[in-house]
């Protein structure tokens, strides 16, 4: 997202089918009940903010980013890329704190799993045009007080805020009272509560036999994925705040490269030079991830050893 004060977790939720609301990961299916219990993981959850980790004034760099992931102690750490995009052209598509992970995970000695899922361009501008106005008016509602308790917020760092009680219940309210209601306004916003499935499906699917795993995603998918691991028997936990803020930007010179060859990708699937599908096209002309990046690099200082 672009790094404005703006409503960013707008999105929606749509109806499950009965048959996935028992379909849980092949490896934990086959064993006994006894056995399931013993085996399955504790899985965390960690909201990000995307290009405002950039903004002194959140008081949540990607420095600290990662210092709550890392004081979690995770084997896997699932993040909002898709498998298919993963180290490919469209790989800068997804937020640049997603590359951070994918390109430090390993000198934390974790394993980083791509896992997210997008519906197509097409399918979601027709939504957005033929969404009720009725459910955009609450909708705006609600974003006003979100906004309103974003600039009025006084705590030490806006993880408090988004990883609250309060705000996760108003969020939570949001998608399950007025948008999932609507299956037009769900998929007005990338059909959220089937993506929501699948990020949950894959990660665990992916994660297979890790002991502890941490789901690294935008702040507002926090309560779809909560209910999406209940479904599989699974507790998720949201830890609060465990770092000091700073303002360090400092990254190794692999995330700096890893964010240069995404932006260069971008541009060049913008312009023609690397062909690809209409829909990724589509989606690249019209998003705001080339000036993501741009801001991603323009504020990274960079640390060529490890700690």
């Amino acid at each position: 997202m672009a790094a404005k004060w703006g409503p960013m977790w707008l999105v929606r939720i749509a109806a499950i089918p009965l048959l996935l609301l028992t379909n849980l990961p092949l490896a934990f299916a086959r064993e006994s009940p006894e056995s399931q219990s013993k085996q399955l993981p504790e899985v965390y959850l960690v909201g990000v903010i995307h290009n405002m980790h950039f903004e002194s004034k959140s008081n949540y760099s990607l420095i600290d980013l990662q210092e709550q992931i890392l004081s979690i102690h995770p084997d896997v750490i699932c993040g909002e890329i898709a498998p298919e995009a993963f180290d490919q052209p469209m790989e800068g598509y997804f937020p640049p704190e997603a590359a951070f992970l994918a390109a430090m995970a390993s000198t934390w000695k974790v394993r980083f799993v791509p896992v997210d899922w997008r519906v197509s361009y097409i399918l979601q501008k027709k939504a957005e045009a033929e969404e009720p106005s009725s459910v955009a008016n609450r909708v705006a509602q609600l974003d006003s007080e979100f906004i309103s308790g974003i600039k009025n917020f006084k705590g030490v760092s806006i993880y408090d805020y988004f990883h609250s009680p309060e705000v996760l219940s108003l969020v939570d309210k949001k998608f399950e009272q007025i948008i999932g209601e609507n299956t037009v306004s769900d998929l007005a916003a990338g059909n959220w509560h089937e993506r929501n499935r699948h990020i949950v499906e894959n990660g665990l699917a992916e994660a297979n036999g890790a002991k502890r795993i941490v789901f690294v995603f935008g702040a507002s998918h926090l309560p779809q994925l909560v209910r999406q691991l209940k479904i599989r028997g699974l507790e998720a936990k949201i830890l609060p705040r465990c770092f000091a803020p700073s303002d360090n930007q400092q990254f190794h010179n692999q995330v700096k490269a890893r964010w240069q060859r995404n932006l260069d990708n971008l541009k060049a699937i913008r312009d023609g030079k690397i062909v690809v599908s209409s829909d990724a096209m589509q989606k690249v002309r019209n998003s705001h991830r080339i000036q993501d990046l741009e801001q991603a690099l323009k504020a990274t200082t960079i640390r060529t050893h490890a700690p």
